[in-house]
C-alpha cells in the first residue's frame, strides 16, 4: 500500500490556524489590577506596625513620620476593601519599612502582600522600593509572587489620600501585575490557586478590570498539545492518494 504526504498538505492551512491560536493565547497576557487600603497602626494598645531598630541620630530626620534616619518598623497591616478598618479584610500587608533618607521622609518598603480572600486565597505578591511619603502618588515595583501569582512583575500605586494622623497612616494601594502565564499550572494548581485563573476580583479581592494570564498559559498548553497530536496521527498514517 503506498504512503502520500498529500493528506498533510491538505490540513496545513488547518494546523498553521490552530498553531496561530497557540500563538495568541501564548501572547494574550493580561493585567490583574487590585485595590486594597491599608492600614499602618502605630498606636494603641495593639499596633499592626512596631519599631525594631532604633537609628542612631538624636533630631528627627523625618518630623513628619516621627523618624529618625536608620528607624526600621515591621508591619503586619490590615488591607481592607474601602479607607474604613471595619471594612472587609483581604489581605495583609507584612515586612518591613525603614526611614532610608538622611534628608526627606523617604521608606525603603520590602514586604509581602497576602491574599487572604476570593479566588487568590494563599496567593502573594513581593514589594519592595522607595516610598517617598512626600509624594501625593508613589510608584513601588512588585518584584515577584506565589500562586496565582507565581513570577509576577508590576507595580502598586502607593497613596495616603487621608495624610498620616500622627505616626498612623492609611494607604491606597492600586496594585497591577501579569505573570506571563506562570500563575496556574493545568496539571498542579498553584498553592492558594483555584486552578481555574480567574484575576477578576470583584468585591472579593480587589477591583477594577483584569484579564486572566493562566487562561492564556492552559489554552497554550491544551492547544499545542492538540497540533502535535494531529501532525503525528497525520505523518504516521498509510494514507492512499
Amino acid at each position: 500500500m503506498a504512503t502520500s504526504t498529500a493528506p498533510v498538505l491538505l490540513l496545513l492551512p488547518l494546523l498553521l490556524s490552530m498553531s496561530a491560536v497557540m500563538t495568541l493565547a501564548a501572547d494574550s497576557n493580561g493585567t490583574t489590577h487590585l485595590s486594597f487600603f491599608m492600614h499602618d497602626i502605630t498606636s494603641g494598645s495593639n499596633p499592626t506596625a512596631v519599631k525594631v531598630i532604633k537609628g542612631p541620630g538624636s533630631t528627627l530626620t523625618a518630623p513628619t513620620l516621627g523618624m529618625t534616619f536608620g528607624d526600621t518598623t515591621v508591619i503586619d497591616d490590615p488591607l481592607t476593601a474601602t479607607s474604613s478598618p471595619t471594612s472587609a479584610e483581604l489581605g495583609r500587608m507584612q515586612g518591613i519599612y525603614m526611614l532610608a533618607s538622611q534628608s526627606g521622609a523617604a521608606l525603603m518598603v520590602c514586604a509581602n502582600l497576602l491574599l487572604t480572600s476570593g479566588a487568590h486565597n494563599g496567593s502573594t505578591l513581593a514589594v519592595m522600593g522607595r516610598d517617598d511619603t512626600g509624594e501625593d502618588v508613589r510608584e513601588i515595583p512588585v518584584v515577584g509572587g506565589t500562586g496565582t501569582f507565581r513570577m509576577a512583575t508590576g507595580y502598586v500605586l502607593w497613596k495616603t489620600p487621608q495624610g498620616i494622623n500622627g505616626t498612623d497612616a492609611t494607604v491606597q494601594l492600586d496594585v497591577y501585575v501579569t505573570t506571563d502565564g506562570n500563575g496556574v499550572d493545568a496539571l498542579a494548581p498553584a498553592p492558594g490557586g483555584d486552578g481555574g485563573g480567574d484575576s477578576s476580583s470583584g468585591g472579593s479581592a480587589g477591583s477594577g478590570g483584569s484579564k486572566s494570564s493562566s487562561g492564556a498559559a492552559t489554552a497554550r498548553r491544551m492547544t499545542g498539545g492538540w497540533v502535535v497530536a494531529v501532525v503525528v496521527a497525520v505523518v504516521g498514517s498509510p494514507w492512499v492518494w
